[in-house]
Parts: C-alpha cells; structure tokens; sequence
C-alpha cells in the first residue's frame, strides 16, 4: 500500500467533474462526457424521449426538471449527441444505452441548435443558435440566405412579432437540411430554460411564453423533418408564474402541459455513487483501517432508515469506501441541503470539487487517518458560508438566525460539544423527518468510533439539556432542538398569507405614498443668479400624463415621473414625451422608469407580512414568533424601499438613476440625482419667471431649505 500524507492525495479527480456543463462549449469538446454515467433517471429519459424519432409520433416537446446538480445538463449533451450522426462526443458505455434498431428507427442524424438560457427574449436567442449551428454546418460553400434572415432582429422583416416568424424560419431551416442532405431534422435544446421564463414573466407583455406553445405544436406536427424541442430547468412552469394574474399563470399552465415532464430526480443511492465516481478513490491508497470503518458506519446510517426504507444495503456498504472522507451521515443531508437551497453556482460537484471554504477540498488538506472523517459539523460550517447570507433572509423558514445565534455564541473551547451543536444545527435546518436529530443519530455522526466516545456524546447532550439549556428535547417523534416549541408555525402563516393575498396587479397606487414628492431646486442657478427656482416633482400614472403637465402650479417647472404598470405603458409614456405637443413645453423633464410589474414580488411579500402581522392572533402569546415575523416583516419594507429608489428614486446622487429621461421632446442623458439638478440648473437659463410666482423675490427660508437639502 501506498503511504500518503494528504486526504487529497487519495483522490483521483476525472477532469470532466472539475467544471458545470456549458452545452455550447462543451458539444465541441470530446472529453467533455468522459466517464459520464449513465443513472437510471437518465436511462429512463433516454427511454421516454427517443420513441419521438418515429415519424409518426407526436410527442417531441419535452421538458426536464430537477434539482440543480442532479446532472440534467449533462443528460441533455449527452441526448444532443445522440440525436446526432456524428456521434463522436459519447463514449462507448453512452451509446450502447440505446438500441435504435429496437426503436423500429434509423439512427437519426438532427442538427444540434443549443441554447443557454439568459433573461433575455427567447426569439432572439434561439435564432442566434440557429444561425450558429447552420453556419458550422455550412462552412464549404456558399451559405444559405437563411444565415441573414436569421440575423436580422425579428420583426424587422414582414410578419408580427408573436413567434410566427421564428417557427417559419424553423421550418424552413429543417427543409434546407433536408433538401441538402446535411440532416434529417432538428433538436432543439434550452439549458436554464428558467432564465427565459423569468425574463417572460417580468416582460408579460412580450410573447415568449407563446412562443414556447408554437415550438411545442411545431414539433408535434414535424412529421418527417423531425423538430425536438427539449427545455431543463430546475422547477415548474407554475413556479416562474407566482407573481402573475391568475388568468395569465393559467395560460402558462396550458403551455407547461405542451411539454411532456420528465423528472430528474435521484434517488440517495445513486447520488452516493455519483459522489463515488467524481472523487474516483484509489483504495490502495486509503489510510488502513479506512475501509472497515465506512463499511460499518454506512450500516449504521442505513439501519437509522437515513437512506430510505428501499436502501439496498449491500450496494450502498460496497460503495462506503469511495466516499471517503465523507462520513454516511452526510450524503443524506447534503442532498437535502442542496435541494432546499443550492444555486446554480453552487451545486454537489462545487461542494466537492470546488475550493469553496470549509467544503471538501479544503478538508482533504489534513492528514489521511482511518477515523478522519469529514462530519456533519464540518458540513454546517460550509452551510453558513455558503447559504448564511440567503438563509438570514428566510429565516421563518429555516429558524436560521436562532440556529446561528445559539452556536456561534457557544464557547469555542468546549470542541466536543460544539460539534454536538452544529450536528443539531445542520439537522435542524434541514428540518426533514427522515433526518432527525435523535440520539442515536447524533452520536453516529459526531462519533462512534468506540463505546466509550459514544458514551461520551450521550452524556454531552443530557448536559446540553438540562445543565446549560441550549438543548431542547421534543421527545422521540421530535429529536433535539435548538430552540424551544412555538406555537405559531411561520412558514405556514407565511402560505396563508400567500393564499390569502393575491398578487397586486397595479403597483402605482400602492407606492405613490412612499414616493418623495419634495421639490427640487436649481441649485447652480441660483448660487450663480440668486434666483431660487424649484421644480414640482410628480408621480403619475402614465394615462394621466398630460393632464399632469397642463395642470399649472406655483413652481418655475416639473419633473414627471411616469409611473408604467406595464411595457406597453411604458412605451406610451416614451410616445408622449417625444411627442410635437411636449416639444413646445419648457421647464418640464419627463422621466419614464421600467414597467412597475418588476416590483409586484416585492409589494406582494410587504403585503404578506403585513396580512400574517395582522391576522394571525396566536402570535399575541409567542413573543418568539412575533419578534421573528416583525424582522420580516421590516426587512421586506427596507428591500421595497431600495428597490423602489432604483426604480424611481431622483436623490441618488452617486448612485445611476434607473429612468429615461425626456426634455422638450427629446431624450437627454442624466445618469445621477446630482447631474439631474444640473440638468434643472440648464433648463432654468432658458425659462422666464413664472408670471404668479417671480422667482427672483421668493427667498423665503422656507425655500432656501430646499437648497440646502439638495447641496
């Protein structure tokens, strides 16, 4: 056997593993499914989704939903390739995945048009994909016109912009292929699909959700000019639609239907062996001793039911040793971890391939030892650097900050028992039935390498019970806690709420009254003239637009702020600022922000706060609850409130104005609140006095207040 100093040194890390699919990059890239697994979720995708080769099917719109890092992405090159004559990305294991000739079908040979999701319009990026996968098609010869008409913006050609010009161009690309025996078809495949689904539903008035509807139909009706269209996200249609009318999530539900679901779910045992071949262990390198111990800790957790009643503990011993360092408690919790709260950035392979603080290439830094196992302490430890800051925003739902408190407060030097609390800690966020923290299991996981160490724990958690009271015993059903029993279950105050109150669907009236209406002067003009003249600032809704600006006031000039629910509202109040009739109107600055439906969440949760404040009595008698939900409550007022200063806010004075601003029918630049009252400084050299209200004798200290404010 091999002596190694390092934990690290025991692995040896597939390259594949080191970094997230791209599928743009990574279809070029040979290497890029080296050693991919086919899982048995991604058997059964194979399986559901090449039936639609036939010619006479009609299932060829597919969506794939899962969680992030469940290997969705992968799956979809992989398909990518398969679809693809080709073929040259798979290795070997990959291809005998699939029988064709089983399937009653050729193997197909469709021209791969891959798509990353962005928050932009979906038209626009899947025209760019189609143009690139043609143009690498087509590099001998003279390229097809439809190269152009594919980079031309759409609606700049003939036809509407409601995403019957793209189908067109999709259609007609699917015959070119055809016609020139370059493919039989196409595969559509659009990675982060959510990203074009949150664009669609902060821009409700643009058409990329029906878009998503024709492509589903399109391909259905393909015939034998195959279309496949394949989107992967990380949740449901339904979930992207919450902030939306009813009508409109129910239109959206109707295109998800389109789109036949397959589930990218993996079960615990086949995420261990994912881990198993990402870290690929050289067991002739394990520290002696190492494999014995995995073996029989992995029994333990098996008996404790962490891995499911279905566990087939055979497998799952055999595989113990390739997880290393990784102690069995940990894979279940970690799952459920990323599951409740993982990013796209931060997913089961960064947690253990990254150099993320305290997650595993960090540990694997210490010396190899047969019992140094990287624990669920540890793990907590990675949970607060990684989801602290998201987790502190969500408290009522992870009880967080109560969790955080009671363990960073616990004195450092007492290891054995801090360990024993951040064990607590990481179960109770997890907060699954399946992982409670009992007895039993928290000396599995803090250790139980002997009799006497799990003695040792048992004692510790009586003393953190009933000596130092930072432990609450909820009884067998419960496990430990680390916060005593409430009587108001939050989380579900919280989705009363949300039953209860609907989503607003106009924003300018409830915000009006927390917008700063205070004038605004012209502060180089008058330090250089001595004149003080100040601007009426107004807030209104786009259709009254005029009426604001014809009514007259005692100010020498306005600035309006259009308040725009919607992207066609918008656009009307650009129309009326650089309209003939505003051309003529001096001393008034129009301003026009983003559609105020971006701000509907944000309203919705204040709302909701306020609704569970108010409405729910049992927190009267739970000053725990109610102190939880007044936090909430504030911190979604200080996030409106900022959110609304991006939006519309005018006294940002280093800070970018979110507003086009408009001036005697003109667009003008003005980036900050302090180049605004530049602006009005401008605009003052070329207005006459106010004929009611001279500026040049209106020196009241009530005025000369103002310029003070604004200095």
């Amino acid at each position: 056997m091999l002596k190694t100093n390092r934990i690290a040194d025991v692995f040896d890390i597939r390259t594949r593993f080191l970094r997230s699919t791209h599928l743009e990059r990574d279809f070029a890239d040979r290497t890029a499914l080296r050693g991919y697994v086919v899982t048995p979720p991604a058997q059964e995708g194979f399986d559901r989704l090449l039936p639609g080769l036939s010619p006479k099917s009609g299932q060829r719109a597919w969506r794939v939903t899962g969680d992030y890092g469940t290997g969705k992405s992968s799956f979809a090159l992989a398909l990518a390739h398969l679809l693809y004559e080709d073929g040259g990305g798979l290795p070997q294991e990959v291809r005998k995945c699939v029988d064709f000739r089983a399937l009653g079908v050729k193997r197909p040979n469709l021209l791969p048009v891959l798509v990353t999701g962005t928050r932009t319009p979906l038209a626009e990026s899947l025209r760019m994909a189609l143009a690139r996968s043609l143009e690498e098609q087509c590099k001998r010869g003279k390229p097809p016109r439809l190269i152009a008409k594919l980079r031309t913006p759409a609606g700049k050609e003939s036809g509407p912009q409601d995403g019957s010009e793209e189908i067109a161009l999709l259609h007609e690309a699917g015959q070119y292929l055809r016609d020139s025996g370059k493919a039989d078809g196409l595969v559509i495949i659009l990675d982060e699909l959510g990203k074009f689904l949150e664009f669609a539903a902060l821009h409700p008035d643009r058409q990329d959700i029906y878009l998503l509807q024709m492509l589903a139909e399109a391909a259905s009706r393909s015939g034998d000019t195959p279309i496949f269209v394949v989107g992967v996200l990380h949740q449901g249609f339904h979930a992207y639609a919450e902030q939306l009318t009813v009508a409109t999530q129910k239109e959206w539900d109707k295109v998800a239907g389109r789109f036949e679901e397959i589930l990218f779910n993996q079960p615990l045992e086949q995420a261990t062996s994912l881990v198993a071949n990402a870290l690929n262990i050289r067991r002739d390198r394990l520290p002696r001793g190492a494999t014995g111990w995995l073996e029989g800790e992995m029994s333990k957790a098996i008996e404790l039911g962490w891995y499911g009643v279905d566990a087939v503990k055979h497998r799952l011993v055999s595989i113990a040793p390739q997880i290393f360092p990784l102690h069995p408690t940990v894979i279940p919790v970690l799952v459920k971890l990323f599951s409740r709260f993982g990013q796209n950035e931060r997913s089961l392979y960064s947690f253990l391939l990254s150099n993320e603080p305290f997650a595993l290439q960090s540990f694997a830094e210490k010396p190899a030892k047969a019992d140094g196992f990287y624990r669920l302490h540890n793990l907590y430890d990675f949970a607060r650097a990684a989801f602290g800051h998201r987790l502190a925003l969500q408290t009522f739902r992870s009880h967080w900050n109560q969790i955080e408190s009671v363990v960073e407060s616990f004195p450092r030097d007492q290891a054995a028992e801090l360990q024993i609390l951040k064990t607590v800690a990481i179960l109770n966020l997890i907060d699954s039935p399946q992982l409670l923290a009992s007895e039993d299991a928290i000396a599995l996981a803090v250790d139980s390498t002997s009799e006497g160490a799990s003695t040792k724990i048992r004692r510790s958690l009586k003393s953190l019970q009933r000596g130092k009271a930072v432990l609450y015993y909820r009884g067998a059903a419960g496990g430990y806690c680390l916060w005593p029993h409430t009587s108001v279950n939050l989380e579900r105050a919280y989705q009363d709420a949300r039953d209860t109150v609907p989503v607003p669907q106009r924003i300018g009236p409830l915000i009006r009254e927390k917008l700063e209406t205070r004038p605004l002067v012209a502060r180089r003009h008058y330090i250089e003239t001595g004149n003080l003249r100040h601007f009426d600032v107004q807030f209104v809704p786009s259709a009254e637009l005029q009426d604001a600006i014809v009514e007259r006031t005692g100010a020498d000039g306005q600035v309006v702020v259009a308040l725009c629910e919607t992207e066609s509202e918008r656009r009307k109040a650009i129309d009326f600022a650089t309209s003939k009739a505003m051309a003529n109107r001096k001393g008034v600055l129009t301003a026009v922000p983003q559609p105020l439906q971006g701000l509907a969440s944000l309203v919705g949760e204040v709302q909701r706060w306020e609704w569970v404040v108010g409405n729910v009595p049992e927190l009267n008698h739970d000053n725990y609850a109610l102190e939880e939900a007044t936090r909430q409550l504030a911190a979604s007022r200080q996030v409106l409130a900022k959110r609304l200063q991006s939006y519309v806010g005018l006294r940002q004075f280093t800070e970018t104005l979110g507003l086009e601003w408009f001036y005697r029918g003109q667009p003008v630049s003005i980036g900050t609140g302090r180049a605004l009252l530049e602006k009005l400084s401008s605009v003052c050299e070329g207005v006459t006095d106010n004929p009611r209200y001279p500026a040049s004798v209106v020196m009241r200290s009530s005025r000369l207040r103002y310029c003070r404010d604004e200095s």
